[in-house]
């Protein structure tokens, strides 16, 4: 080294000479330990990190080449120590399409052996708790892990496929989307340290022959439908028609009955107020029978003159008829005439 030779000439040189050499050695020394402050300076600066709110990370040295257990999942400003660095991986929910764009549509068959073409799509969510045994089993470099979930996806869904009929891909897409997901949150869970948050079934391409008939199918399934619907609102209709009819015909009979009643109360009336009267006709013709003597034809001839109320004239020799009835004549008036 520059001062060890520094050293040794000055062990063999005069006196300004080893003067000479003490200062050169006290800069070599003042520089060795700026440098090592700079270096230490450094590594400070670059033994610091950040994790964004979306994000979780892991530890790796690159001196040890080793990654640590602990799991940094807390945002903000971090630090990791000097030659060590953040492999981070998403926190939030993640999604995996196949899809015509990716070239990557599902190739399989239902389960009573139709072509079936599909297009999905899952959310995935990586476990806080298994993300260094992700890293350990599946990345040869960061990101690999994605792979392995795209090619599980695809065993998986097209797998659970075939216990499906074609008939109930083109009905229960819905029904079936629940089942794949199912099943592959249960895997993901169990050996990729992950969940599987949902999956949409966004295309399943069945041959077009069975589509045509599937198509027509549904079509007169619905012409049946709306015209059960039809009969079931005319039947509803006849029910109430019936209803309103009878309710019509009741009420006619109440009014018959009704009228029925107020007939019979008039008729009752009047013969209550004709046998009064008669009973008092009777009376008062009783009372002139017995007071004035008047019988036979004689109280006949007084009850039909009383009746009409008219005045009377009596008969001349030369008339047949022996009284005369004027009507509209006051009854006391009587009226004699004489012969011409």
């Amino acid at each position: 080294p520059y001062w060890l030779k520094a050293a040794q000439a000055a062990a063999f040189s005069p006196p300004s000479l080893v003067l000479r050499a003490v200062c050169v050695m006290a800069e070599a020394v003042q520089f060795c330990c700026g440098g090592l402050a700079a270096a230490f300076a450094v590594l400070f600066l670059f033994s610091w990190s950040t994790v964004a709110p979306t994000e979780m990370a892991l530890r790796y040295n690159f001196v040890t080449k080793t990654v640590s257990q602990e799991v940094v999942s807390d945002p903000g400003l971090k630090f990791v120590g000097p030659f060590v660095s953040l492999i981070k991986y998403p926190k939030t929910i993640q999604t995996l399409e196949y899809n015509q764009q990716h070239r990557d549509l599902l190739d399989g068959r239902t389960k009573d052996g139709l072509p079936l073409i599909l297009g999905t799509a899952f959310q995935y969510r990586l476990l806080p708790d298994g993300l260094f045994q992700l890293y350990h089993s599946f990345e040869n470099e960061v990101g690999d892990y994605e792979k392995i979930f795209k090619l599980m996806g695809i065993h998986i869904i097209t797998e659970v496929a075939t216990e499906f009929t074609a008939y109930q891909f083109f009905n229960e897409k819905q029904a079936i989307a629940a089942v794949m997901r199912n099943k592959l949150d249960v895997y993901f869970s169990k050996n990729l340290y992950a969940t599987v948050e949902s999956l949409q079934i966004n295309e399943d391409d069945l041959p077009e022959a069975f589509t045509e008939t599937i198509l027509m199918a549904a079509t007169s399934k619905q012409n049946i439908t709306r015209m059960e619907k039809t009969r079931d609102a005319k039947v509803i209709e006849f029910q109430t028609a019936r209803l309103v009819a009878q309710a019509q015909a009741n009420v006619t009979i109440q009014q018959s009955i009704g009228e029925q009643h107020r007939i019979m109360q008039n008729g009752r009336a009047d013969a209550a107020i004709i046998e009064a009267y008669v009973e008092a006709e009777l009376q008062a013709y009783g009372k002139v029978h017995d007071e004035l003597g008047l019988s036979g034809d004689k109280l006949l001839k007084y009850i039909w003159y009383d009746t009409l109320s008219g005045g009377s004239v009596s008969a001349d020799s030369t008339q047949t008829k022996d009284i005369q009835m004027l009507f509209g004549v006051n009854p006391a008036a009587y009226i004699s005439e004489t012969s011409a």
